[in-house]
């Protein structure tokens, strides 16, 4: 007599370090391009483009904000511009060119000039640059040395992984005088080798009330002291460090979060563990390491989410985005091609209804939702052309291109219909779907996710189907373990799962 097997959700998000027979059932041993939203999976949103190309390979994005003032600033291997939301159109602010190249990496920081909060940058070739959030860009006073790494901390604009007089000091700490990030000797002015262990430092935070200071094996966390040392360093034996600076955030948990060489870590000011996540093998096992200083990160509030862009296998770009959930504590995956750079900006433009480009069925945000208002911080990326695009809801595709929307369920067996049985065969008859969207492409695999057979496309519409009433798809097919796939891959359109059932009945054992 067949069976049916309810799988509703939440889903368990994405596993891959165990083969797909032994996944919870709400669990995915596939994702690309998807998202969750209440526990529901959804196709996720696109992108719109903002403004003009910059004409070559976008570096990084900043934006400063001062009072009700913002300014979003991105860096190209030779510009810098500035983008005028209220038009959508991107400015020159620098006074001369810049001359990194694609290895050097753009960091920034936002410390107090005469008590005025301005952005300072590096690209570790040029001398360090400032802004302020009316005028031009120029040259940061006091003759600095150049930096890898900055951070404004208290009332100190901190540099590290030092080029003075064109020596290299990997282990070296330096800050300004007291407030006076123009100022480089004289009063507290000063700098520290962290040689305690003989890494390069690696990146920059902040943690509380403490900078930390990363490196491959370690982190040292500072704090100011009242004494002429001006800060004290401590070693933590964390065995860890971020691999790139700009991977490295802190989350509400109270947990400072970064990529490291073997996946991604959570810093509680003295140890620093693997988040709990079964994609932790998948990172270490295909990150491509001679590009991972290209990594980077933002933290989405609106989602509870760390993003973070990372080159795997034979990519040199970091253009696959694995996004952690540090509630849930799932994590899951985008591919975005030829991304080069990541941001968040203060939206200023809150979406109208004319700004939607989707049908009604095929949107699957809610008009009430956070992501289309004003004074929200929006994604923004770059790719190696220099296009600009922002995450929106008012879009199914990326920038003109579709979305490719991919999940695909564990390999199904005959244990999962309460048969202990693993081996058994199993007559696997039909499936019912509680979607809604535009439609959803179904196909079966045999042989774990290798080769897949389309079953149908199912025609959605803006609301899930009655209980009594879902959309059904037939197939006949026998084997000990079946995984499903659903998937979009048209332009303009979108699906949300709620729920599917499949029907199967219990054969004879596997020979």
């Amino acid at each position: 007599m067949p069976a049916k097997l309810n799988i509703p959700l939440p889903s368990k998000g994405l596993v891959v370090d165990r083969p797909g027979e032994y996944v919870d059932s709400r669990a995915a041993a596939n994702i690309k391009n998807m998202e969750f939203n209440r526990s529901i999976i959804r196709k996720r949103f696109g992108t719109s483009s903002v403004g003009s190309s910059l004409g070559e390979r976008v570096m990084r994005y900043f934006e400063l904000q001062v009072g009700n003032e913002t300014r979003l600033f991105r860096v190209g291997l030779t510009k810098v511009q500035v983008l005028n939301k209220s038009t959508s159109v991107w400015s020159s602010v620098a006074h001369s060119a810049l001359t990194g190249t694609q290895e050097d990496i753009v960091n920034f920081a936002f410390p107090l000039l005469s008590g005025a909060k301005i952005v300072t940058f590096t690209n570790f070739v040029d001398s360090i640059r400032k802004c302020s959030i009316s005028g031009n860009d120029a040259v940061l006073g006091g003759s600095p040395p150049k930096a890898r790494f900055m951070q404004a901390f208290g009332p100190y604009l901190v540099l590290a992984y030092i080029n003075d007089g064109g020596t290299t000091y990997y282990s070296r700490v330096q800050w300004c005088d007291t407030g006076l990030p123009e100022t480089w000797s004289g009063g507290n002015a000063g700098s520290t080798d962290l040689l305690e262990d003989p890494d390069d430092i690696t990146g920059l935070g902040v943690f509380g009330g403490l900078l930390t200071v990363h490196k491959a094996n370690s982190i040292y966390v500072a704090q100011l002291v009242t004494t002429s040392d001006v800060f004290r360093f401590e070693r933590k034996a964390t065995g860890v460090g971020a691999v790139a600076g700009a991977t490295i955030a802190n989350i509400p948990s109270g947990e400072q979060i970064f990529l490291a060489a073997d996946g991604i870590h959570l810093f509680n000011g003295i140890t620093a563990p693997l988040v709990e996540s079964p994609v932790q093998d998948e990172l270490r096992e295909e990150m491509n390491p001679e590009y991972l200083y290209k990594a980077s990160a933002v933290y989405l509030e609106e989602l509870d989410e760390y993003w973070v862009a990372v080159p795997i296998g034979s990519s040199t770009e970091a253009d696959t985005i694995y996004k952690y959930n540090w509630r849930t504590r799932q994590v899951y995956k985008d591919e975005r091609t030829n991304m080069t750079a990541m941001g968040l900006f203060l939206n200023t433009q809150e979406d109208t209804w004319d700004d939607r480009s989707s049908t009604w069925d095929a949107d699957p945000s809610r008009w009430s939702s956070v992501t289309n208002l004003s004074n929200n911080p929006v994604v923004i990326f770059g790719d190696s052309s220099g296009n600009s695009t922002k995450r929106t809801a008012n879009s199914n595709n990326d920038a003109g291109t579709a979305v490719d929307g991919i999940w695909e369920t564990k390999d199904l067996t005959a244990e999962d219909f309460g048969i202990p049985d693993i081996d058994r065969m199993m007559r696997w008859k039909g499936m019912e779907i509680w979607a809604k969207g535009s439609g959803v492409t179904v196909s079966y695999s045999t042989d774990s996710g290798e080769n897949f057979t389309a079953i149908g496309t199912t025609t959605l519409t803006s609301d899930y189907p009655t209980d009594d009433a879902p959309a059904n798809l037939w197939f006949d097919v026998v084997s000990s373990k079946i995984r499903f796939r659903f998937r979009n891959n048209t332009l303009g359109e979108s699906f949300t799962l709620k729920k599917f059932q499949v029907e199967a009945t219990p054969r004879e054992g596997r020979k």
